[in-house]
């Protein structure tokens, strides 16, 4: 049989890996004509418990002997399947990887001893873009820290820490890491099939736009009422005042929310972190131009913002609507 191989797409997130997964998880025909399979993003073909972004934390959260056992049974998996199906290339993407490699690497240590073709792809993208999308991303749309929705400098020196973890993938799995660029001009979905020296059919779709500053900035009004993590889709179904307290005011969370001025400071302050991937990745991000902040027009704004409350406030009288019928249903009036 042709050697088996696997390749982890590890992330980083904000870089295109929604659509990556989305063009895998709907290209299944054509990656078994290629003698190939998508797996997924979780390690459910272990154990279903580890199904899901729940089973997920539980897989990294394993004790070392667990990890071990885990390989094994993962590989047979990989070896059965691939005696059934004639399956030469499997392919996993989970962006949470990447943050997840030293919990990991005792799983990953055990594939490669057996003599599992294994690798691993991550894309790096400039952190005057990244930092930005990832503030939206994990500090007002996934509020992910606890108390109110924090400003872009705080959140910011957090969120930037996610870049350390390419010293660890590059000194414990070094031979077995693609590092690629990433940028907003780029075809990820194509790039990643050049990778695998496979074909995915093109797409015109792009995963998660960036969205309109109006609804980042009423998921930031509604967020910042709650002291815990609030998941995205809280705003979702509970978009409502639950909180006594006064409404924050809308201008001074547009700056919150948008004045990403602080990113070079912040990138500066990580300056040994970035010469590291400039002299062992061959990044050199400190030829990028500082990039100014796309502060949204107050005016605009506030209109779109309008804009939105008018189509929440229809929705929400329409389910209030159906509800009243159902209890009126019930009450056999």
């Amino acid at each position: 049989m042709t050697e088996m191989r696997i390749v982890f797409h590890i992330g980083m997130g904000k870089t295109g890996t929604t659509s990556i997964q989305h063009a895998l998880a709907n290209s299944t025909t054509a990656l078994a004509n290629q003698k190939s399979a998508y797996m997924g993003m979780w390690f459910d073909a272990i154990d279903p418990a580890y199904g899901g972004l729940q089973g997920f934390s539980r897989f990294v959260g394993e004790a070392d002997e667990k990890k071990i056992l885990s390989a094994e049974v993962f590989h047979r998996y990989l070896v059965d399947r691939a005696e059934k199906e004639g399956i030469e290339t499997y392919i996993f993407s989970n962006e949470g990887l990447f943050q997840a490699g030293p919990q990991l690497e005792l799983f990953f240590s055990t594939l490669q001893a057996q003599g599992l073709s294994i690798s691993f792809v991550v894309y790096l993208r400039d952190p005057r873009a990244w930092l930005p999308s990832a503030y939206t991303q994990w500090a007002i749309r996934h509020k992910t820290n606890e108390g109110p929705v924090q400003d872009f400098p705080t959140a910011a020196r957090r969120l930037i820490t996610q870049y350390q973890m390419i010293r660890f993938w590059r000194e414990n799995f070094g031979t077995a890491l693609k590092v690629k660029p990433f940028d907003s001009s780029l075809d990820v979905i194509q790039d990643f099939a050049g990778i695998l020296g496979l074909d995915l059919p093109k797409s015109d779709t792009r995963r998660l736009e960036r969205a309109e500053p109006a609804d980042t900035l009423l998921r930031a009004m509604f967020n910042t009422r709650f002291q815990d993590k609030v998941l995205p889709d809280e705003f979702d179904r509970f978009v409502t005042n639950s909180s006594s307290a006064p409404p924050p005011s809308l201008q001074d969370m547009a700056k919150r929310c948008f004045n990403h001025q602080a990113a070079e400071e912040i990138i500066a302050e990580k300056r040994e972190l970035f010469e590291y991937i400039r002299d062992n990745i061959g990044f050199d991000f400190f030829d990028e131009e500082p990039r100014p902040s796309n502060l949204p027009d107050d005016t605009e704004l506030q209109r779109r913002v309008i804009d939105y409350l008018v189509e929440v406030t229809f929705d929400q009288a329409q389910r209030l609507k159906r509800l009243e019928r159902l209890i009126y249903d019930h009450m056999g009036k």
